[in-house]
């Protein structure tokens, strides 16, 4: 399938990479600056002291506009501020039979992409551990990572098994899903928990698993998670909730999240799409969430004080 990776940052770039590798036919939809950067010296992926330099194809907005042909797969990993204007950019790249899968956190670009794309978009999670470097490489902290894909209604279709066979690279699981919306809210669940964990800790899961009351807090913390998505018609299994349990109250584990490595490198944070839209859901259906609104207190502050934050 000729794929589109709209962004080339942690995300795109990291998943963009490993398909290139893997011999597919990807281009990368970036910014004139970043498509000079990527020409000039590659994609670059690094983890530990090693570091890969891949030859990729950037392509800008101007650019695209003259595309004759559309894309058979598009995949979006993008900000969610960058979203609208990136729907308007990519238009003449989705034709009748494109398929767009976003891989955006929370819930909230669904309902947009669908008013836009309609039948085009599948829903998609992914998880993996890289951070973009302030030279523009991509940082990888764990080996490999994790698609999962899947139609909105449930249903097994062709063009599904024809987006997995695509994305099944080296070092990746990749699984169609019969319910990819509730896969959506479990990931949603637990990357609000262990952002809020490990940017109120200021550390990882093990350090506020260290703290006295750290287990409890967050425990507490993945209950009104938890309790949002129920409320929401999206309840976790028993199964999922306990993997979740034992996963943001591990002793000794290292894992953070995107938003506490944000904070710690002083970079703003995806905090409104993580956990801004998750309280206001909360809020709406009763659900009180105190500890997710002290996360997203912090995360505010620290994003209004790199906004307002005089430049050199």
């Amino acid at each position: 399938m000729k794929t589109l990776i709209v962004g080339a940052g942690a995300v795109g770039g990291f998943v963009g990479g490993r398909l290139v590798q893997a011999g597919r036919e990807v281009d990368f939809l970036v910014r004139p600056g970043r498509a000079e950067h990527l020409r000039q010296r590659g994609l670059h992926i690094v983890e530990g002291n090693r570091s890969e330099g891949i030859a990729v194809n950037p392509i800008t907005a101007d650019a695209l506009k003259e595309t004759e042909e559309p894309y058979d797969l598009v995949l979006l990993s993008v900000k969610p501020d960058a979203l609208s204007a990136v729907m308007d950019d990519i238009t003449s790249a989705v034709g009748s039979a494109t398929v767009l899968v976003p891989f955006l956190n929370g819930m909230a670009h669904l309902e947009e992409l669908t008013g836009r794309f309609g039948k085009s978009l599948l829903g998609g999670t992914l998880r993996i551990v890289t951070q973009l470097d302030d030279n523009g490489d991509i940082r990888q902290y764990l080996p490999g990572g994790q698609i999962e894909i899947g139609e909105l209604d449930g249903s097994r279709t062709s063009r599904v098994e024809e987006v997995a066979r695509t994305l099944a690279i080296p070092d990746f699981d990749v699984a169609v899903s019969a319910d990819i919306v509730g896969a959506m809210w479990q990931k949603w669940v637990m990357i609000a928990t262990v952002g809020a964990i490990t940017s109120l800790a200021r550390g990882t899961i093990g350090d506020a698993a260290a703290l006295t009351d750290g287990e409890r807090f967050a425990t507490v913390t993945l209950e009104e998670a938890a309790s949002v998505a129920a409320a929401s018609g999206h309840g976790l299994s028993e199964p999922a909730h306990a993997a979740l349990q034992e996963l943001v109250t591990a002793t000794g584990s290292g894992m953070t999240s995107s938003l506490s490595r944000e904070l710690a490198s002083g970079r703003p944070t995806e905090v409104e799409n993580v956990l801004g839209d998750l309280i206001r859901r909360g809020h709406a259906t009763g659900v009180p969430v105190p500890r997710l609104e002290a996360a997203a207190l912090t995360l505010r502050a620290h994003n209004q004080r790199h906004t307002t934050a005089p430049e050199n």
